[in-house]
C-alpha cells in the first residue's frame, strides 16, 4: 500500500491501493493536494518491478528528499515536496514484517530519572534544544541516521538518510561513517572508521552522541612516550612536520567543519529569535549571511528564514494599519531577493496587499488607482480571480454610469445596434455587453437581453475552440479571456486559458504574469522589474484592451 504523511500534520495522511494512480491538484486524481502551486495532474505513481516509482507529469517541479526530479524509484522515508506542500512516504507492510521489528519508539528510551540505564556500554544523545535521550548498546549493530528505519534517528536536514554506525568488534565498539555528504566527527574530528573509548563525542548535525562504558576495555589507554637522546634528532624533524599537518588540519577543519558548524548554529539562533518575536534583530544577520560562502542547504535555509523575517516584518505593519507601508517593503526586498522558491510566500503576500489597497481605493471611488492595484496581481497568485473579478466588476459599473436616465427601449434599441455590429465588448460605452447589463438591472428577465448574451457568449466559444484546435494559443486566448469577461464561473473555459497560456510560455510567445523561477539572470531580473511595476498595461489584457484602447487598429479576427 502507498502512503503519503503530512509533514506537518502527521495525523493527515494519503493513501492508495492501486498500482497506478495520480497525485495533483484536479478532483480527478486518486491524491488530491489543495495546494495553487501543485498542477492539476502534477504525478503519477506506478509499480515497477516491485518498487513504487515517481514521474512529474506537470509544469511545477517535484522535489525528493530536496533534488527536483523528473522520474524516481520511491523509497521507505523518501521526503516529497509538492509546491508548498511536504509529505514523506511510507510503504506499508504485514502485520508479520512489522512485528519482526520494534518501532522507533521501542528502540528510543527517554531518560527521565537517574535510576534509568545507568550501566553497560551506551550512548547519550544530547539534542540542540538541550535535552537528553540514553540509547543502549545491546546489539552488534546499532544504525544512526534520519531515515525512520535507523535504530537511532535524528532530524536534522544535516544529518544523511543512513549517516553511520557504532558496531562492535573484537570486543571493542567502533564508530564507521556511511555519509558522503555530511562528516561523522570524533571529538571534533572527521572520521571514516575509528574506535571509541568512553567519554568520546560523536557529532551529526546539531546532535551530540557521547559514549559511555564502565568496561576496563573501553577506557582510554595512557600514552607512553619514549624518546632515546639518540633519537633526538628524527624527533624533532617529526615534530616539525606534525605542526605542519596540524597547521593543515585544522585549516581545513576550519573551512569544512566549523565554519559550517558555526552557520549552522547562526540560523538555529536567528530561527529563535524570528519565533520569539524579534524579527528585525535578524534581518542583517541573514542578509550578511547569503554573501558568504554556503553550501546548498545552508543557502536553503537561510533564504527561507530571510522570507519569514520579511514577512512577520511586513504583517506587523499591516497588523498597525500602515498596508501602503508594508507592500512598498515587501517591493523593495523583492527587488533584490524576489527569486527561488523561497520568495513564493512573499509574492502572495503581495499580492495580498494589492487586492486590500485595490478594496480601498474602490470604496473611495479611486477606479483608476484602484485597477492598478488589481491589475498588478499575478496570474498564478491565489488572489488573481478575486482581483480580475474587482476589474470586471469596475470596468461594467464604469460604463453604466452614462446610462442611468435612458429608458428600456432606448437600451435595448443602442443594445441591438451594437450587436449586429459586432461591438460585443468594445469600444468603451459603446458595446452591446455593457448596454445589456443595464437592460437586466432595469428587467432581470428580459428575454432579449439573455438571449443575445448566450449568442455573444457562444461566438466567442465556438471561435476559441477553432483557434484552439488549430494550435493558435494566442489567438485562442483572445476569444476565451473574452468569453470569461462575460462568464467567470465556465471551468471549462477557464482550464481552456490555463492550456493556452501554459503552450504560449513554452512556445516563449507569452512571458506570463508568475512569480520568478530558475530562469537566466538577466530574465530573472527583467520578470522582477516586471512583475513590480503596477501600470495595469503589463498585467492585465482587460486593461490593456478595455481601458487603454489603441486607435486606428483593426484586426479582422477581432471581434469587436
Amino acid at each position: 500500500m502507498f502512503k503519503l504523511i503530512h509533514k506537518t500534520a502527521p495525523k493527515t495522511a494519503y493513501e492508495s491501493h492501486k498500482e497506478t494512480f495520480l497525485i495533483g491538484r484536479s478532483e480527478e486524481c486518486e491524491i488530491v493536494l489543495k495546494d495553487p502551486h501543485v498542477s492539476r495532474n502534477q504525478a503519477e505513481v506506478r509499480i515497477e518491478n516491485g518498487r513504487y516509482v515517481i514521474e512529474n507529469l506537470g509544469r511545477n517541479p517535484i522535489f525528493v528528499n530536496g533534488a527536483s526530479i523528473q522520474s524516481q524509484i520511491l523509497n521507505d522515508g523518501d521526503e516529497i515536496k509538492f509546491g508548498k506542500t511536504d509529505l514523506l512516504f511510507q510503504e506499508a507492510r504485514s502485520d508479520a514484517k512489522i512485528a519482526e521489528k520494534p518501532s522507533f519508539s521501542a528502540k528510543t528510551v527517554v531518560l527521565t530519572s537517574p535510576q534509568e540505564l545507568t550501566s553497560g556500554p551506551r550512548l547519550v544523545c544530547t539534542t540542540p534544544s538541550g535535552d537528553s535521550k540514553i540509547y543502549p548498546l545491546d546489539k552488534e549493530k546499532i544504525l544512526i541516521g534520519r531515515s525512520p528505519e535507523t535504530d537511532i534517528q535524528l532530524q536534522d536536514p544535516s544529518v544523511s538518510r543512513e549517516h553511520g554506525q557504532i558496531e562492535k568488534k573484537d570486543d571493542c565498539y567502533v564508530a564507521v561513517s556511511f555519509s558522503e555528504t555530511n562528516p561523522l566527527l570524533l571529538n571534533a574530528q572527521a572520521i571514516s572508521e575509528a574506535r571509541i573509548y568512553s567519554g568520546a563525542q560523536l557529532s551529526l548535525g546539531s546532535f551530540v552522541l557521547t559514549f559511555i562504558s564502565e568496561r576496563p576495555e573501553d577506557q582510554q589507554p595512557a600514552a607512553k612516550e619514549m624518546v632515546g637522546e639518540s633519537k633526538r634528532s628524527e624527533w624533532i624533524l617529526g615534530l616539525a612536520a606534525a605542526c605542519l599537518l596540524l597547521s593543515f588540519g585544522s585549516y581545513m577543519a576550519y573551512i569544512h567543519i566549523y565554519r559550517p558548524w558555526r552557520v549552522d548554529r547562526t540560523l538555529t539562533s536567528v530561527s529563535k529569535k524570528i519565533s520569539a518575536g524579534n524579527p528585525q534583530t535578524a534581518l542583517d544577520t541573514l542578509k550578511s549571511l547569503l554573501e558568504s560562502d554556503l553550501s546548498h542547504g545552508q543557502t536553503h535555509k537561510t533564504k527561507e528564514l530571510l522570507s519569514q523575517t520579511v514577512l512577520a516584518i511586513t504583517q506587523k505593519m499591516a497588523g498597525d494599519g500602515k498596508l501602503e507601508e508594508a507592500k512598498e517593503y515587501l517591493m523593495a526586498h523583492l527587488k533584490h531577493y524576489g527569486t527561488g522558491e523561497e520568495a513564493d510566500v512573499l509574492w502572495d503576500q503581495l499580492d495580498f496587499y494589492r487586492l486590500n489597497i485595490g478594496n480601498y481605493l474602490e470604496s473611495l471611488e479611486e477606479y483608476r488607482t484602484a485597477l492598478r492595484q488589481y491589475s498588478a496581481v499575478r496570474e498564478d497568485s491565489p488572489y488573481f480571480e478575486e482581483a480580475q473579478t474587482s476589474i470586471r466588476r469596475i470596468w461594467l459599473a464604469y460604463q453604466q454610469q452614462q446610462r442611468k436616465d435612458q429608458t428600456l427601449s432606448q437600451l435595448l434599441k443602442e443594445a441591438e445596434t451594437h450587436f449586429f455590429a459586432k461591438r460585443y465588448l468594445t469600444p468603451v460605452n459603446q458595446n452591446a455587453y455593457s448596454v445589456y447589463q443595464a437592460v437586466l438591472a432595469l428587467e432581470p428577465e428580459n428575454k432579449l437581453a439573455l438571449k443575445r448574451i448566450d449568442q455573444m457568449k457562444e461566438f466567442y466559444r465556438v471561435h476559441g475552440e477553432q483557434r484552439f484546435d488549430q494550435k493558435n494559443w494566442s489567438r485562442a486566448l483572445t476569444y476565451f479571456e473574452r468569453y470569461n469577461l462575460i462568464d467567470p464561473e465556465s471551468i471549462e473555459i477557464k482550464e481552456k486559458i490555463r492550456v493556452c497560456r501554459q503552450n504560449m510560455a513554452l512556445t516563449g510567445t507569452h512571458s506570463g504574469n508568475s512569480a520568478p523561477g530558475h530562469s537566466a539572470p538577466n530574465k530573472k531580473r527583467e520578470q522582477i522589474k516586471r512583475l513590480l511595476e503596477e501600470s495595469g498595461a503589463e498585467s492585465s489584457w482587460i486593461m490593456e484592451y478595455l481601458f487603454e484602447e489603441k486607435s486606428g487598429e483593426k484586426d479582422s479576427e477581432t471581434p469587436w
